[in-house]
């Protein structure tokens, strides 16, 4: 008899109401088709865990437990009793507090696959004979770049080849981080809690501890708000001469042009020739001197995966990249190429066992990393979306190996993060009154969508009379009202000092000689607002900055809830915040423990910074924040509603019953029936 499977398929982002209308529209087909083999809510919607971010619910998704259970409570920690400006990443399994629904499977030996999902790596069982690849990159190996994305620029008047490296943003609000943001975080004054080394190391798979900075820090300097900086474009600028190709040791078109190009910290050189008709062929070599091309793309495409080799701490180092050819001027006077950040193929750390990765590399070969340049340019959104399209068919591939060369799966986690990417890129201009393109940013929003829906064709292959799916997302966006901006309340990134300030709990001050950078004034705070939604008092015996005295705690709690109620944004007069509750009220909606505030409140849905802010049913102009819910296959009827509430802590529970293996200890959802 074959043995039973589950498969849980995560689709970061993906909203049911936006699903519902693609189904209608033909866009959707394979998620259609599990939708006419299983069952659903006839809106397809699923209740999530608070906040509507993106750790706590995966957690959630992965143990059956809620946030005070599990322990992780928004996209960064903070754990009670240490400095208030401290903050701990959520992307590691080991500040999972629950057991995980693959290890009460292996518990009774079978064999599990988590690819690319983030709450899974890294491994927290000795001699697992489980399979992880890691997930805490938002697509896998991102934390193995050699080097950052770059845009090279070539004219035939540049002098000199200047190389710009980007600009490291310490915000977290399209919720990438990358290696070097941790290594900035590292450099913030005052923070003593990690050395260098320990915060390398936090990025695969430690805990990423780091003294965070205050928002005005981070953006109020750059005159950018946390969504403008979540925004902006983050690439190196190569600016090189284009010019006549010349000494070239062998024989080449008599018209060519050539630029070279500085890589691995300008440690390296290549060679770029433009051929063809209007030079609209870039290739690359490794020197004039051997014939054989690294790589070469059209205009308007991509190379295939181009090998090379970098040499980082005097050792040769095997590395993969893509190119895009992106324009040329016919005269050959002008050009632009892309070239993806660049892998380290060798770099087996980010998977257990460690042998999976060069299985990967070998039999699926290099991921190219999503592309953000030029966004919200033809150019630029084109590029992006290109480029999760290879991101999906790498997951694609790979999924179909880890199944088909692991034939004894029973489990198989995988998170794609592609939708939600987008939406923080694109939502808030995709309503009418908020950009002049809003249709066209909606458009953008859409092929995502149906870019997903062609992995959905993979998960298909695997559906039979012993596989069952859940097809499930974590949370979805909204774009906020048309005229009304975040008043400075409720960023994920760290402590946000707007309102608070306004209100009279936050004190700061300027920095001398750097005009609009600010510093917390401990001694005159008495509470700080904390990453998305929660609020601490500053309380002595507690917290090391306290000077609130205890005997005053709960008086200031409930002063610090009316303000926030009474609180009008300045240029609509409307209500900002929608409910707030102390600690012992968060209990009732699963939070609450050592990882929560004093205080956790929601915002409306006009105000937030498109998830993590606000309740879970709330829609606006089309959008929704709830989660996808779609279960087929082996012991679920087909094509029928459900007409109770489905809550994202019933999918462990629910699929542990299917394939007939015990739950999680103290799960706490019910199964689906």
């Amino acid at each position: 008899m074959s043995k039973k499977r589950a498969m849980m398929i995560g689709l970061d982002g993906a909203d049911p109401l936006v699903c519902r209308r693609l189904i209608a529209e033909g866009k959707m087909p394979n998620l259609k088709k599990i939708l006419d083999q299983g069952v659903a809510r006839e809106s397809m919607d699923m209740l999530g865990v608070l906040p509507t971010i993106t750790p706590p619910n995966w957690a959630t998704l992965a143990t059956g437990n809620y946030p005070r259970t599990h322990g992780v409570t928004c996209f960064l920690n903070h754990t009670l009793g240490k400095s208030l400006g401290i903050t701990e990443i959520n992307w590691d399994s080991r500040r999972v507090q629950s057991e995980l629904i693959w290890e009460a499977f292996e518990d009774e030996g079978k064999k599990c696959i988590m690819l690319n999902y983030c709450e899974a790596w890294p491994n927290r069982i000795d001699g697992s004979k489980n399979i992880f690849v890691d997930g805490t990159g938002v697509v896998p190996f991102l934390r193995s770049s050699v080097q950052f994305q770059k845009v090279v620029v070539m004219k035939d008047d540049y002098p000199t080849i200047r190389d710009i490296p980007h600009e490291v943003n310490q915000s977290s609000s399209d919720c990438v981080v990358y290696n070097d943001q941790v290594e900035k975080f590292g450099k913030a004054e005052d923070n003593m809690t990690m050395s260098k080394e320990d915060l390398i190391a936090s990025m695969t798979g430690s805990h990423f501890t780091v003294n965070m900075p205050l928002e005005s820090e981070a953006f109020v300097i750059k005159g950018l708000s946390a969504e403008e900086a979540s925004n902006s474009d983050s690439t190196d600028t190569l600016y090189t001469p284009l010019k006549d190709a010349e000494n070239w040791a062998f024989e080449i078109p008599k018209d060519a042009k050539e630029a070279v190009i500085t890589m691995n910290n300008a440690l390296q050189r290549r060679y770029a020739l433009f051929t063809g008709e209007n030079y609209d062929t870039v290739t690359l070599y490794k020197n004039k001197k051997n014939p054989t091309p690294l790589g070469s793309a059209k205009m308007g495409e991509w190379s295939k995966p181009i090998f090379d080799e970098f040499t980082i701490d005097d050792e040769d180092v095997k590395v993969a990249y893509y190119i895009r050819n992106m324009e040329m001027k016919p005269d050959g006077s002008y050009g632009r190429f892309y070239i993806s950040h660049v892998l380290n193929t060798q770099d087996d750390s980010y998977g257990y066992p460690k042998e999976v990765i060069k299985e990967l590399m070998d039999n699926v070969g290099p991921m190219c990393y999503f592309a953000t340049i030029d966004r919200q340019t033809p150019i630029g959104d084109a590029m992006e979306l290109e480029s999760f399209d290879m991101i999906n068919d790498w997951h694609m591939r790979a999924t179909e190996y880890l199944l088909d060369s692991n034939p004894d799966w029973q489990l198989f986690y995988i998170h794609l993060h592609s939708i939600d990417l987008i939406n923080h890129h694109y939502i808030e201009q995709a309503s009418e009154g908020r950009h002049p393109q809003w249709q066209s940013r909606r458009e953008i929003i859409d092929k995502i969508y149906e870019i997903n829906d062609k992995y959905l064709a993979t998960v298909l292959k695997y559906l039979d009379e012993n596989t069952c799916v859940a097809v499930c997302s974590d949370h979805a966006a909204i774009p906020r009202s048309v005229d009304c901006e975040n008043p400075g309340i409720g960023e994920l990134s760290g402590i946000n000092a707007g309102v608070f300030e306004q209100l009279g709990y936050t004190s700061l001050i300027a920095v001398p000689g750097i005009e609009g950078y600010y510093k917390i004034d401990w001694a005159h705070t008495r509470a700080i607002q904390h990453r998305t939604s929660h609020v601490y008092i500053k309380l002595k015996g507690r917290d090391p900055e306290g000077i609130v005295d205890p005997k005053d705690y709960d008086a200031l709690v409930q002063q610090i809830i009316s303000d926030l109620y009474a609180y009008r944004d300045p240029n609509t007069g409307k209500r900002v915040v929608a409910f707030c509750m102390t600690r012992e009220e968060m209990e009732t909606i699963g939070m609450g423990g050592d990882h929560c505030g004093d205080i956790f409140f929601q915002l409306t849905k006009d105000f937030g910074f498109d998830h993590g802010n606000s309740l879970q049913c709330v829609t606006n102009d089309g959008y929704s924040l709830n989660c996808l819910c779609v279960l087929a296959g082996m012991g679920l009827k087909k094509g029928e509603f459900i007409n109770r509430p489905i809550r994202n802590v019933d999918i462990v529970p629910t699929l542990c019953h299917l394939v007939g293996n015990r739950m999680p200890h103290d799960v706490e959802g019910g199964i689906i029936g």
